[in-house]
């Protein structure tokens, strides 16, 4: 993105979800510091119709940032509710870790515990501390359930992607593992049902056929993924696609060939040498994407219906912001 100096926002919206892992055990220190920020409009919101009707009560005042303090979900929830009722160019996006699972805030650059974020954002707005940085990126529209409309995220995944979310919510949660352990270690374990080759109900067959521009896929899937991040979880960067697209697309056949061979370049991105689409592995960069067979999909960690075909495209590349 072009350099230029960043403009002070006057007009900031601050979307909070008391319910996301780190916030809901530093919740009051949190309102502290956002009680600190100059002019901001604070909105508290866990369910996504809560968090639908915050930011529509925005929209007179028009903010030109919306900071949002949650996790993946709740910026799922966040991009779905701006880009479903928006009608104007969407404000800047300011993500702040504040979640269980935090992936699109480590990609997108903040890293950062959600009180130094608020108190490098307090002394810019005062005049005293650095601008953020700036990044652009799109996300995904998916389009797949006619009553709910569209939903808006960064990744989005079924097969075994689906499954490991669910053993995660089945049996590591309830353990009481905090942060971003529980869900790591419920894709190791995902990881290690690979390695056996056999059998596994982490390891449904999805029949399903995909289909691009130019391409048409039918077979019975272990996982299809798409993202706009270029890492995943732990840092993986399970895709190799060279194409000049935005959306970042894997589908993995149900029992390909040299599986354990080839995982771990699948995970870091070193696929391309390895990873054939003879033996079952496919990787693209792509604007679009179809998906019919599968009943059911994740967006960000958040599990949805599909009651019709699945269609992904991406938006235009949206702003930003990080520390």
């Amino acid at each position: 993105m072009p350099e230029y100096e960043l403009p002070v926002p006057k007009r900031i919206g601050i979307l909070m979800n008391p319910l996301s892992g780190r916030v809901r055990r530093r919740l009051q220190p949190l309102r502290a510091s956002i009680a600190t920020l100059p002019g901001v409009m604070l909105h508290e919101a866990s369910e996504p119709a809560d968090i639908t009707r915050a930011l529509l009560q925005w929209q007179g005042t028009s903010p030109e940032l919306v900071v949002v303090i949650g996790g993946d979900g709740t910026l799922q929830a966040v991009l779905t509710a701006l880009l479903q009722t928006s009608s104007t160019p969407l404000p800047a996006l300011l993500v702040i870790a504040g979640g269980t699972t935090n992936m699109s805030a480590a990609d997108l650059g903040t890293r950062a515990k959600p009180e130094a974020v608020l108190k490098a954002l307090r002394a810019w707005l005062e005049g005293q501390g650095a601008a953020p940085r700036q990044v652009e990126r799109a996300a995904i529209k998916v389009e797949g359930n006619e009553t709910s409309g569209p939903q808006y995220g960064m990744f989005f995944g079924t097969g075994a992607i689906l499954s490991g979310v669910r053993y995660f919510h089945q049996h590591v949660r309830p353990t009481g593992v905090r942060g971003a352990l529980g869900p790591a270690l419920a894709f190791i374990r995902m990881l290690l049902s690979l390695l056996r080759s056999k059998p596994h109900p982490l390891l449904p067959a999805t029949p399903a056929s995909l289909r691009t521009d130019t391409h048409d896929w039918s077979s019975s899937w272990l996982l299809v993924l798409a993202s706009t991040l270029d890492n995943l979880l732990i840092g993986c960067r399970p895709y190799w696609g060279t194409e000049a697209a935005p959306m970042h697309f894997t589908a993995v056949e149900h029992q390909p060939r040299r599986l354990i061979r080839v995982l771990p370049f699948l995970l870091c991105g070193r696929g391309k040498s390895v990873a054939h689409e003879r033996d079952g592995y496919i990787s693209r960069n792509l604007s679009t994407l179809s998906l019919e067979g599968s009943s059911h999909f994740l967006l960000d960690g958040e599990q949805f219906e599909a009651t019709c075909p699945i269609r992904l495209s991406t938006t235009a590349p949206l702003r930003f912001l990080t520390y």
